[in-house]
C-alpha cells in the first residue's frame, strides 16, 4: 500500500462540499453562547472561514470548522455551558 500526500492545494470542493461546510460551521455559530464567542480561538476560526471561502481553500475551511468544533466541546466539557446545536 503506497502512501500518499495530500498537499492543501490538492483539496477541491464542488458547490455541494461548500454548502454543506457552511451548514456544519454554522449549527454551531448560530446562537452561540458568550462563553465560546468570546474566545480568541473562536474569533480565529471565524476569520479563517471567511478567509478560506474568499480563497476557495476548501483545507483551511476545514482547519476553522475543528477550531470552531474545539471551543464549543471545550466549553460544554468545562461546565462554561451546554449544547446549543440540534444534532
Amino acid at each position: 500500500m503506497s502512501r500518499r500526500r495530500m498537499r492543501r492545494n490538492d483539496l477541491i470542493w464542488n458547490g455541494n462540499d461548500w454548502r454543506r461546510g457552511w451548514e456544519i460551521a454554522l449549527m454551531r455559530i448560530r446562537g452561540v453562547p458568550t462563553a465560546v464567542s468570546e474566545k480568541l480561538a473562536y474569533l480565529h476560526a471565524i476569520d479563517m472561514l471567511d478567509g478560506a471561502f474568499v480563497r476557495g481553500d476548501a483545507f483551511q475551511f476545514q482547519l476553522g470548522i475543528i477550531m470552531i468544533l474545539d471551543c464549543c466541546n471545550e466549553a460544554i466539557e468545562g461546565g462554561d455551558c451546554s449544547q446549543w446545536w440540534v444534532d
